[in-house]
């Protein structure tokens, strides 16, 4: 694909790249004119969209007109689809206009029924999300590109410097945002898992937190990581929700995408959480070697235990991942999986309460937040549709600063020896760029 200037290149080229065809393409957008293969089209921006939405939109028609095919989300190839509805309805218009940019009519009805539940939600300057990153696992699934150090012998020095460290740069920032004014909404501990922590070092790093009385996810993820001291241990230090993702109830897809947990430990640890916390369950469309009936199995079987919240992932090809490297085969028919979790999920008293979108998912998808009645995340929330600012802890995490002016981040470095090596300078550049 060429362009006749650099500008928006990324943006245009993200919509080319949705296609998932390999034809040549030559956009001369200030002649007006997207070659395509031997065809020649004469395109104009809407009026109704800005300069780079406008070039996107007509590369998508061109693309759409040529190929025949039709993409659920249109020319929208932004991580937050709900930003541009937010947008529209600013300008007085409706989430119905959706469909200038091509959204197909379920996914409207998708992103109608997230903003019903994100009402409560607004911007805050003073608010702020705490966050906190574990990067270490048990066994790297085969879909994962996260930075992440596997637990094992040699890395258990490492583990106990990074616990030790990590609590001290929690507790200089929970200082830092009250001398500063900013009220701590929620808390979300994520990772790699958190629970690949031993029971001690766990405790360590939630119990500066635990006073907070807010919203407190532990992503604690893998089975295989969770036991009972373990959850006593975040229920001593006040955590209100946690993770606990099946991906899928086949043992035979756990063991080809390398999670070291059976089905039955999915069934054993949610047992022994229920009743302690909220408990969200994760599972993914599309994993290596699955098929429509094993997809529908994981859904009944997730409703079968209720969850208050159930989080629906499409699965994405990650640069970095084993996936991509080794050019694994990936489930089919994931189209009708994702439609079969929304009937399901909506039948069974779940509601949409958030989206986010990510390269190279398979049918141009998306993931999707469920929540039962009264039980939406907050903080998925509010992060996602960064309502408020994000001050977060440990390697590779990343702060966000939400102002007037606007947002701006800042990324620890993801090495975990380097964020030693490096903790006293990073600390003082997170507090320049949070504070002044």
């Amino acid at each position: 694909m060429s362009l006749s200037s650099d500008k928006d290149f990324n943006e245009v080229f993200n919509v080319y790249r949705s296609f998932g065809v390999d034809i040549d393409v030559k956009c001369r957008f200030g002649e007006g004119i997207i070659e395509v293969g031997d065809n020649r089209y004469k395109v104009d921006y809407s009026p109704k969209m800005n300069e780079a939405r406008g070039r996107k939109h007509a590369l998508y028609a061109v693309m759409s007109d040529y190929t025949g095919i039709t993409l659920p989300w249109g020319s929208l190839t932004g991580i937050r689809p709900t930003k541009l509805a937010y947008e529209l309805l600013v300008q007085g218009k409706t989430v119905d206009d959706l469909a200038d940019y091509g959204v197909s009519k379920e996914k409207i009805k998708v992103v109608k029924a997230i903003l019903e539940n994100q009402e409560p939600f607004t911007t805050s300057y003073k608010k702020v999300n705490f966050y906190v990153h574990i990067p270490f696992c048990s066994s790297r699934c085969n879909y994962c590109s996260f930075v992440s150090m596997p637990v094992n012998k040699k890395t258990l020095p490492l583990m106990q410097r990074y616990t030790e460290l990590l609590k001290s740069e929690i507790e200089s920032g929970l200082k830092l945002l009250s001398e500063n004014g900013y009220e701590i909404d929620s808390i979300y501990v994520g990772g790699g898992t958190p629970t690949a922590l031993s029971t001690k070092q766990l405790s360590e790093v939630l119990q500066p937190l635990s006073g907070l009385n807010v919203e407190f996810t532990v992503e604690a993820g893998r089975p295989d990581t969770i036991d009972t001291e373990k959850l006593n241990a975040m229920k001593n230090a006040n955590v209100t929700r946690i993770s606990v993702n099946p991906q899928t109830f086949s043992d035979e897809t756990l063991k080809r995408i390398g999670r070291n947990h059976t089905s039955e430990d999915i069934y054993n640890v949610y047992s022994a959480a229920k009743g302690m916390f909220d408990i969200n369950m994760d599972l993914i469309a599309g994993l290596t070697g699955e098929n429509m009936e094993d997809f529908e199995l994981s859904i009944d079987k997730v409703i079968e235990l209720k969850p208050e919240n159930v989080t629906v992932h499409t699965l994405s090809k990650k640069n970095g991942s084993l996936l991509k490297n080794n050019n694994d085969a990936v489930g089919s028919d994931v189209s009708e999986m994702t439609e079969y979790a929304y009937k399901r999920l909506s039948d069974a008293g779940y509601s949409p309460y958030y989206l986010y979108r990510q390269k190279n998912m398979l049918d141009n998808l998306e993931n999707i937040g469920y929540a039962l009645d009264g039980k939406v995340c907050a903080n998925n929330v509010t992060t996602m549709e960064e309502f408020y600012s994000v001050f977060a802890c440990g390697a590779g995490a990343i702060s966000k600063k939400v102002t007037k002016d606007g947002i701006f981040r800042l990324a620890n470095v993801r090495d975990v020896i380097l964020y030693i090596d490096q903790y006293d300078q990073r600390l003082r550049k997170k507090e320049n760029f949070f504070f002044n």
